[in-house]
């Protein structure tokens, strides 16, 4: 784990919020897109219709592979309590 300032944190802290809220909206427009996009049509499967196939699970599954994204390739691991090369002058 690499030490890093209050300025680098406050960074990644705002960066992994902004990702995490871009995701939010990405399951909302999907989960509300699918549900009212497709909710005319008369496909079926297993006696459910399209849009709730689509919308319900669907919006799980966008979920699920968006936080492992973020998991991955935004989200750092860091330590709260230590300022890392700053000093305070104590």
């Amino acid at each position: 784990m690499k030490p890093m300032t209050k300025e680098e944190k406050n960074r990644q802290i705002k960066k992994e919020a902004i990702a995490t809220l871009i995701l939010f909206i990405i399951c909302f427009v999907w989960h509300v897109g699918f549900g009212y996009g497709l909710s005319g049509c008369d496909i079926s499967f297993m006696n459910l219709p399209l849009w709730w196939i689509l919308s319900t699970p669907g919006v799980f599954v966008v979920g699920v592979v968006g936080v492992i994204f973020l998991l991955t390739k935004v989200f750092v691991n860091f330590d709260l309590d230590r300022e890392g090369e700053e000093t305070n002058g104590n």
